[in-house]
Formats: C-alpha cells, sequence, structure tokens
C-alpha cells in the first residue's frame, strides 16, 4: 500500500520528510488555464519536488460546470487536455472527479437532463484520462457539498447504468461517515474503487477517534485493495501531525492484514 497526502504544491516538501510516499494535489497546480510557457516554472518545481502528485482532486473547478444550461463539452474537452497532459507528465495515475461545484445540479434544471449531461461529461473525461494514461476516479460527495452523488453506491449504479466502462470510484471515508452509508455498500463497489481518502473524527487527521477507520481498513483489505490511500482532512499544524498521522495508517493497514 502506498500511502499519501491531499495538498498544495507548497507542502509536498513537509509530506516528503514525513515519510509520505506520494502527494495529492488539486489540479489548479498545473495551471490548466495557463499557456504553456507561463506554467513551465510551477510545474518544473513540482517535477523537481522529492515525491511525486501520483493523484490529483477538484479536476474540474465551478466556472466549467458540466450540467445545466452553461454546460459546453468544447470547453470541457480543451481544459482536460491541458490538464490531463500536465498530470501525465508529473507522473499521476489518478484524476478524482469531486468538483461539487461543477457537477451540481441548477435549481430548476430538470433532473434527468442533468444526468444525461453528467454522464456525457463523465465520459468524455474517461476517455480524455485514459488517453494520457491516467484512472478517472468518480468521487462521492456528501448532500452537504453537492446534490448529485451522494454516495459510494450512487456513484456505483449511476457508471453501471449508464454503461460507462474505463471510469472508476473514489472511497472516502468522511463522506460515508457523514452520509452514514453502511460499509458493506462500499464493500459491494470496490471492485471498481481505484482510490481512496481518509480522515480523523470530524474530518481531522487520520488518528482522531470519531469514524469507523478500521472497519473500512477491513472493508478494503477484504476487497484485495492494495493501490494508494490518501489523507484528506484539516490540519492543525501540518509539519507536526503528518509524521504520526502516517505511523498511525500504516499501523491500522497491518493491524487489519
Amino acid at each position: 500500500m502506498r500511502f499519501g497526502v491531499c495538498i498544495s504544491s507548497s507542502q509536498i516538501e513537509t509530506v516528503a520528510a514525513a515519510g509520505y510516499d506520494f502527494c495529492e494535489l488539486p489540479a489548479r497546480a498545473v495551471l490548466p488555464f495557463e499557456e504553456d510557457a507561463a506554467a513551465i516554472p510551477a510545474l518544473r518545481a513540482i517535477a523537481d519536488a522529492p515525491i511525486r502528485p501520483e493523484s490529483f482532486n477538484v479536476l474540474v473547478p465551478g466556472d466549467i460546470p458540466l450540467c445545466g444550461p452553461h454546460a459546453d463539452l468544447s470547453v470541457l474537452r480543451s481544459y482536460l487536455r491541458r490538464a490531463f497532459s500536465r498530470m501525465a507528465s508529473l507522473g499521476a495515475a489518478i484524476a478524482v472527479l469531486g468538483s461539487g461545484a461543477a457537477r451540481r445540479i441548477p435549481d430548476g434544471w430538470p433532473r434527468d437532463r442533468a444526468l444525461d449531461q453528467l454522464a456525457d461529461a463523465i465520459a468524455l473525461a474517461g476517455e480524455e484520462a485514459a488517453s494520457c494514461g491516467i484512472a478517472l476516479a468518480l468521487e462521492h460527495l456528501n448532500r452537504q457539498e453537492c446534490n448529485v452523488f451522494n454516495t459510494v453506491g450512487e456513484c456505483a449504479a449511476f457508471l453501471r447504468d449508464r454503461g460507462l466502462h474505463g471510469i472508476y470510484l473514489l472511497a472516502d471515508l468522511y463522506h460515508i461517515e457523514v452520509e452514514r452509508e453502511p460499509l458493506d455498500a462500499v464493500a459491494a463497489a470496490m471492485p471498481q474503487v481505484v482510490h481512496v481518502h481518509v480522515a480523523g473524527g470530524e474530518r481531522r487527521s487520520p488518528d482522531t477517534p470519531g469514524y469507523d477507520y478500521t472497519g473500512f481498513m477491513r472493508v478494503l483489505r477484504a476487497a484485495g485493495y492494495d493501490a494508494r490511500i490518501s489523507a484528506e482532512c484539516r490540519w492543525d499544524n501540518l509539519a507536526e501531525q503528518a509524521p504520526a498521522a502516517l505511523a498511525f495508517m500504516k499501523a491500522q493497514w497491518q493491524e487489519v492484514g
């Protein structure tokens, strides 16, 4: 198992020093709206860092809506081609499609129409990601953050019902806890899961009690999952907390094994 943490590019050195295997950056870190010449310094700094960004999250910004009256697949395609090519150049294996603001169904917009648009957008994103050797993982977000795709089970059913092959899932302990999704439902979707996010109680460092971290690890182990786990949480002091969080994540993984 490889252990990482969701951070900004300015924090890579800190988590590398703590011993993490990889970092997970937001898509904006590759400056997808900038021309190549303007983006080169930022990309070079990431490339020269001691650990690689093996995954990226917040794939699509809110000003590129995936559904509603302003959704435009040509705009999405242009954005994704630049973003994915730069992510791939930095060693990315996973791109996480959470992006609650971009995928939110606008008030008054027909839900059936929105789901059709989302299916088209996800299919396009999956194709563009695959062309760069990246796996696209659809992330469930609790209903306080988005009004669609709120559980792992809902995401899995959508991909299955729409015939969206080659699109994968992310399982996030925080959203599982907020939505009180049964771990049995998560276990049923595990064959499609290619990435994982974890946190502790109140979305703090993973070693903070409050969530069924051990139970979640058992689900992953039982499914034969052995790829990457990223801590996605609020930190009071990243430099101080990161080493203990990593030690906890590794110990929990070994314990359930």
